[in-house]
């Protein structure tokens, strides 16, 4: 496996133009047909994430924070010292940042799981388009056609698979001149009995859904139709859920503790509402804090609250549980490594961090 084939399956558990605007995921430096010989997961690239990576022969670095964020007009030891190590030792560095988080089954999700929360959307939704995809096809080759696009991804809504509708009619169509018809003989008017399947499409999959169509099609000139929908994805930046009973809200919060394994929480109360609806933005969110008051949430757990953000909550009634930021991500490695033993990345290359670790000290 060369890294512009790892590439694509990174593209294809969370898909890199579903990242933020400010955000720089996928390629941070990489030889793209260099092969693969081990892969080091990791939250952050640090110098001891670094060495670990000498250390264990690994190739290739798939980082949740980019170390690059911003153009640079030069690289230097003295001012890029991470940077240049992963140059100077030929280290490819990938990053899954913002399209992680917003992804189905990402790390909001995971999280979310962990704790026991069942997701119900999105705090805001992801700003890939969805389609509606209809394609006519001769009655007999309507099922052949229909698993083709569904392998191409064609048919998913939420948690549901291979959704479509499909109406039977006649098509009429005329040969001319030029043309190899399936059906039909040039310059007479053929009627057929056909199959019209419509379906749902994602944007990152449009392509690869028409392109499987006209390979399995039988007519030279398949008739199909593409229209853009106002229905919004069913993934976006953090989740909004419930759990499964009520609980007072300070037993909660520990028990959140208990099973993210953190250092230390802040509780920012506002009322004594117990908690049933949670909203939930592993890293900061403090961004969401308006969003999230829409929601009629009893509890939003987030990292990174600032004191004025802290008392923005208390005026919108919000309570707010705050995790240290590595804490509420570092498991963005079991996550990803799940991931990619599923679509059958050899374990033996494949190396957790042992070396993360929060820049912080609790006294």
């Amino acid at each position: 496996m060369k890294v512009k084939n790892l590439l694509n399956n990174l593209d294809k558990i969370a898909p890199f133009f579903l990242q933020e605007s400010f955000d720089n995921s996928g390629i941070q430096f990489a030889d793209l047909d260099a092969p693969v010989t081990k892969i080091l997961l990791s939250l952050d690239v640090t110098q001891g994430v670094l060495n670990e990576a000498v250390e264990k022969k690994t190739n290739l670095i798939i980082a949740h924070h980019p170390l690059l964020f911003s153009p640079l007009k030069q690289i230097t030891k003295q001012k890029n010292p991470l940077l240049y190590q992963v140059v100077t030792a030929q280290i490819n560095l990938l990053a899954m940042h913002t399209n992680y988080d917003l992804a189905e089954g990402g790390l909001n999700d995971y999280a979310a799981n962990l704790l026991g929360i069942k997701k119900i959307s999105p705090l805001q939704g992801s700003s890939e388009k969805v389609f509606k995809f209809a394609v006519y096809v001769p009655a007999q080759y309507a099922d052949k056609v229909s698993q083709s696009i569904f392998k191409a991804e064609a048919g998913k809504i939420g948690k549901y698979t291979e959704t479509s509708f499909n109406i039977s009619g006649k098509g009429t169509f005329k040969p001319t001149e030029g043309t190899h018809p399936f059906i039909g003989e040039i310059g007479k008017r053929e009627e057929v009995q056909e199959i019209k399947i419509e379906t749902v499409v994602a944007e990152r999959d449009l392509e690869s859904v028409v392109q499987a169509m006209k390979d399995t099609h039988p007519y030279e000139e398949p008739a199909f139709d593409i229209y853009e929908l106002k229905t919004k994805p069913s993934y976006g930046i953090g989740i909004f859920g419930e759990i499964d009973k009520e609980v007072e809200i300070s037993k909660f919060s520990l028990e959140v503790k208990n099973k993210l394994q953190a250092r230390y929480i802040r509780l920012i109360k506002s009322n004594n509402r117990k908690i049933k609806r949670v909203a939930l933005c592993t890293g900061a969110g403090g961004s969401l804090l308006e969003q999230v008051s829409h929601k009629n949430v009893d509890l939003y757990i987030t990292g990174d609250i600032t004191y004025h953000a802290a008392l923005r909550a208390k005026e919108l009634g919000l309570n707010v549980l705050d995790i240290e930021h590595f804490d509420t991500e570092k498991f963005f490695v079991e996550a990803l490594y799940n991931q990619l033993i599923k679509l059958g990345i050899p374990k033996d290359i494949l190396v957790k961090s042992s070396k993360m670790e929060s820049p912080y000290q609790v006294l």
